[in-house]
């Protein structure tokens, strides 16, 4: 099966370098040095102190990805519509699936564009990855995590049932199930607390959970999103939530989420499709939101002003 990687920062580069390993893979992204330094050296993926050099096809340029079996988009969220504009170039032909495990709700919507609904697989995966450097990424999960997929059409064909089993090859531990948009409301949870805060308040996310203040803060966003997904019909209580954020954290010690480093670097953030689209389902369901909506006008306000910033 022949595998692209349309967005191959951090995450994209994790799972683009594991199934380099399993199967015909390539890697594109329009970060030029990044990709330079794979073409020139390979991959480096390390975890503590151990590090692999993974050689792995990557370019610039979208004509030279060639047809492929599965594209999966890693993409942040504002980048998800021209992103996939670049696919369309030479990668996604009428048979191929499009894949999205990115953070948020609102990319199946973009993707849905392009392409038809029966393409289209989604889901989530809880592994963690930091760009190390130009080349380099340090995989920061250190418990075994699942990546959870579902056709959208709800058609588990043999191409849907080769992917998943090319992932699983891969390490990628990936299971096709109906249970997908619970898991991803779950993982909302996660981002829309953490995500934010630690891009708030500088810090990482073990950090947010054992500060008493944070921590505070965090669990009455967990309530407010498990409020909108009960409202949804997407059976999440309260504590439990609380338990499942908590336990990614334990599972991820020290992780700095990527919305930290894009505040960091003056960069457009997630927030549409994290807390704005959770504001947004809970204005129209009925349900309140203020601290969700408070900590992401803080974001949107801090974006929208990096040019008038005094430190």
């Amino acid at each position: 099966m022949k595998v692209a990687i349309i967005g191959s920062g951090a995450m994209g580069s994790l799972f683009g370098g594991l199934l380099a390993g399993v199967t015909d893979t390539c890697l594109y992204d329009v970060y030029a040095t990044h990709i330079e330094a794979i073409q020139k050296h390979g991959l480096i993926m390390s975890q503590d102190d151990k590090k692999n050099i993974i050689p792995v096809r990557a370019t610039t340029k979208p004509e030279e990805i060639g047809l492929m079996d599965a594209v999966i988009i890693f993409v942040k969220y504002p980048y998800t519509r021209s992103a996939m504009q670049d696919a369309m170039v030479s990668s996604i032909g009428p048979e191929t699936l499009v894949v999205t495990v990115q953070n948020g709700i609102g990319n199946v919507e973009i993707i849905k564009e392009f392409v038809p609904e029966k393409q289209i697989v989604y889901g989530l995966s809880t592994l963690t990855s930091d760009m190390e450097g130009p080349g380099h990424i340090e995989m920061t999960t250190r418990k075994k995590v699942p990546t959870c997929i579902w056709p959208l059409n709800g058609e588990i064909t043999d191409k849907v049932q080769s992917f998943s089993e090319i992932m699983n090859k891969a390490g990628l531990n990936t299971e096709i199930t109906k249970d997908v948009d619970r898991q991803i409301w779950q993982k909302l949870m996660v981002n829309a607390s953490e995500n934010t805060l630690c891009a708030l308040l500088r810090q990482n996310v073990t950090r947010i959970i054992d500060n008493a203040s944070s921590f505070e803060i965090a669990k009455q966003i967990i309530f407010e999103v498990a409020d909108v997904a009960q409202a949804k019909g997407i059976s999440i209580g309260r504590e439990e939530g609380l338990q499942h954020v908590i336990n990614v954290t334990r599972s991820v010690p020290q992780h700095v989420p990527s919305m930290a480093i894009d505040l960091k670097n003056k960069r457009k953030t997630e927030i549409a499709c994290l807390n704005e689209a959770i504001v947004a389902e809970g204005d129209r369901l009925g349900v309140p939101t203020l601290m969700t909506a408070t900590v992401a006008r803080m974001i949107r306000s801090i974006e929208d002003n990096y040019d008038n910033l005094v430190y």
